[in-house]
């Protein structure tokens, strides 16, 4: 009978699950901006250049700390993902041993 591990099978699958999802809802969301902002009103074609003008004035110092913070967080998200890597070898090596005896 094969081992099956169920923590690491529904890890994976919500993994996969909900990346699939968030990509959609983001990606639908960027759709729906794309449309509204391309508009043809002028009210919408004012709010089009007002987006584009703050765009274009956005300084990168203002926003120095939630870059940091975005790029501390993958780093911690890479090292956990190594980490369950790590341990998923080291059950492997340790259940080979075992049936080995």
């Amino acid at each position: 009978m094969p081992e099956i591990d169920f923590f690491n099978f529904f890890r994976y699958t919500l993994g996969t699950v909900v990346t699939i999802y968030a990509t959609i809802l983001s990606l639908q969301s960027l759709w729906g901006w794309i449309v509204w902002l391309s508009g043809d009103d002028k009210y919408i074609s004012l709010v089009r250049r007002y987006v584009i003008v703050h765009g274009l004035r956005l300084r990168f110092k203002s926003f120095m700390g939630d870059a940091v913070l975005c790029v501390l967080l993958t780093v911690v998200c890479i090292l956990i993902t190594v980490a369950h890597i790590q341990m998923r070898w080291m059950f492997e090596a340790v259940n080979a041993v075992r049936s080995s005896r």
